[in-house]
Order: C-alpha cells, then sequence, then structure tokens
C-alpha cells in the first residue's frame, strides 16, 4: 500500500469509512455477478424451454424484469465505488492540492443528498404499487423497491468512497 493511501485511512472516521466501503463493494459485487449469472441462466433455459421443448416459462419475462432492476440499482453503488460513472475531471485537474479535499467533501455530499432525493421518489413509487405480477404471483412492489434500495446504497457509496478518491488523488501526485 502506497503512503498517500495510508496517510488517507490514518483518521479513525477515514479508517471505518474505507473498510465499510470495500465491505459494501464487495457485497455489491458478489450480489450483481450472482444476478448477471442468474438472469443469463433463465433467458437460456426460457428460450431452450420455448424453441426446443415448445413448453414456454410463464413467469420468465417477468422474473427476468425483475433481476435485471435489481441488478440496475444495485449496480449504481458498485460503479460509484469503482468510479465508473460518467465524470468531468477538468475542474480537478485546475484545483490547487490544498482545495482539492474540500472539493471531493462538498461534490460527493451534494450528490449523496441528490441519490437521497432520488430515493425518496423512489420510495413514492413503491408506496403507490399495489398490482400484482400475474406470472409470480407477487407484488409489484418487489420492483419498485430496488429503485429507492439502489438509491440509498447509491448515496452511501458516495460518502464512503470519499477516502478512497482522496487516496488516488494523493497516489497520482504524490
Amino acid at each position: 500500500m502506497t503512503d498517500a493511501v495510508e496517510t488517507v485511512r490514518k483518521g479513525p472516521v477515514l479508517a471505518i469509512a474505507w473498510q465499510a466501503g470495500r465491505i459494501l463493494d464487495f457485497v455489491l459485487s458478489v450480489l450483481t455477478v450472482a444476478m448477471t449469472v442468474l438472469m443469463a441462466l433463465l433467458v437460456v433455459v426460457a428460450v431452450v424451454m420455448r424453441y426446443v421443448f415448445g413448453a414456454p416459462l410463464t413467469y420468465s419475462y417477468d422474473l427476468s424484469t425483475l433481476i435485471f432492476a435489481w441488478m440496475v440499482f444495485l449496480g449504481l453503488g458498485l460503479a460509484e465505488f469503482d468510479r465508473a460513472h460518467l465524470a468531468v475531471d477538468v475542474v480537478d485537474e485546475m484545483i490547487p492540492a490544498r482545495l482539492y479535499p474540500v472539493l471531493i467533501v462538498v461534490r460527493q455530499i451534494a450528490l449523496a443528498m441528490l441519490t437521497l432525493a432520488m430515493a425518496s421518489i423512489g420510495w413514492q413509487l413503491f408506496q403507490r404499487a399495489g398490482m400484482i405480477m400475474p406470472s409470480l404471483r407477487i407484488s409489484i412492489g418487489w420492483l419498485y423497491a430496488s429503485m429507492p434500495i439502489g438509491f440509498l446504497l447509491l448515496s452511501l457509496a458516495q460518502i464512503l468512497v470519499i477516502p478512497k478518491v482522496l487516496a488516488d488523488r494523493n497516489a497520482r501526485n504524490g
């Protein structure tokens, strides 16, 4: 581990955020990989059942939609940990080194607030979900719940990624 990474991790709050971020990143990675494999298997089985055996799976469309929604919204937090979201970093490069930590903290908190607002909108949508998915015989709320939970996890990721972003910048400049 580089000295820059160690410097960022020395504070107790940053060290806890660093560890919590690594744990959440791992959990989200496992979940999204499992859902990707499950969805791929489901689609293959559905195609084989329909075209080879002539017996389509009635639930495959609804289940793959459900899995896809959860995969997308859980993937938001995972992409944040990997810094894979689109970003314009030209401003980052122009900021003096001593102001960079302030910019990062302010930016990440602003993004977390925005995604909390999105989670709130998702929660309102979830509360209105009264329909039943016919083929699965479960509430469509299971589908709509992916939005508020995904955005809550993204908000958490946006805060927990701060030590990593600072360490990456220090490592690049150090």
